[in-house]
């Protein structure tokens, strides 16, 4: 592996994920400021249709900076959920411009047009809209890569269809929190969004669902782990796990038992049993003297 394919830095989501090792972050972090926004953007297409949209790149330096602009498409791998980019096999996105030089504390408006055959398939297709320049740095020289992640859908006969599986949560919880654990694989052709979340119910306690949004990719199965908070009191409860999509009123969850007991209920139930132990010796004892 070369020093310039080891630092190569991928920006993805709200957040910056750095796809390569420690030393590279520390380096892309000081002094190197390609950006590109928005990271992430939504087209939807008809068959034989065209569509021009936009992206910014920015040089947040204080040094012009040559910019390369590439296309490829990407994927997730399963379960893992990381990236995956290759070729495009699709070649519909084209950017205007190949090179560009940006000047220092200066952005540019990347356009690109999206062009769909007439006999595409409807469903979605996913790019990755790459910026790249060269780093000189004297420590470690190498290439300094972000991307806007483009999604096409494709009009026409969408199939939006998920499965639960591999469900885990404990059925006995002495803790703060339950957690719970399963995977949902997107068995249609286009990706989807949903609030994946847990809850507690019992006789005296009814707790909002707590959880987070994702997006699901087709074909690919998506690990979800989190945990509610256990209530105060021990006993049985009720948890609900699952999610809800963004593209229908559709809620898709299980339910299991739950038997929660706080380690002070157990102290306390110790004392309760050694009070009254001692309160019936007492009885017993003063019975005996009488």
């Amino acid at each position: 592996m070369t020093i310039q394919k080891i630092a190569v830095a991928l920006i993805f989501s709200v957040a910056s994920t750095l796809a390569s090792v420690p030393s590279v972050a520390t380096a892309a972090g000081v002094g190197y400021g390609l950006s590109v926004s928005p990271p992430r953007q939504t087209l939807d297409l008809a068959a034989g249709s065209t569509k021009t949209a936009f992206f910014t790149v920015k040089n947040a330096t204080d040094k012009s900076m040559v910019v390369d602009l590439s296309v490829k498409e990407f994927s997730v791998s399963d379960k893992t959920y990381d990236y995956v980019f290759s070729k495009p096999e699709h070649e519909w996105v084209k950017t205007r411009l190949e090179q560009l030089t940006l000047q220092p504390n200066h952005a540019a408006k990347i356009i690109y047009d999206v062009t769909v055959p007439e006999r595409a398939k409807p469903g979605g297709y996913y790019f990755a809209l790459f910026a790249s320049t060269k780093v000189n740095g004297a420590a470690l020289p190498g290439t300094e890569q972000v991307a806007t992640l483009l999604y096409v859908t494709v009009d026409g006969k969408l199939v939006r269809t998920s499965v639960l599986q591999n469900d885990s949560v404990p059925w006995f919880v002495m803790g703060d929190e339950i957690p719970y654990k399963f995977s949902v694989k997107d068995t249609g052709n286009v990706y989807f969004t949903a609030y994946f979340y847990g809850k507690v119910n019992g006789l005296f306690v009814d707790q909002p669902a707590s959880g987070t949004s994702h997006i699901v990719m087709p074909g690919a199965t998506r690990t979800i782990s989190g945990s509610v908070p256990t209530p105060f009191l021990p006993g049985v409860y009720t948890m609900t796990y699952g999610y809800k999509v963004d593209f229908a009123n559709i809620e898709i969850v299980k339910t299991t038992l739950v038997i929660f007991i706080p380690p002070w209920s157990i102290a306390a139930s110790v004392f309760v049993l050694l009070l009254a132990l001692w309160l019936r010796q007492r009885r017993y004892i003063k019975k005996e003297q009488s």
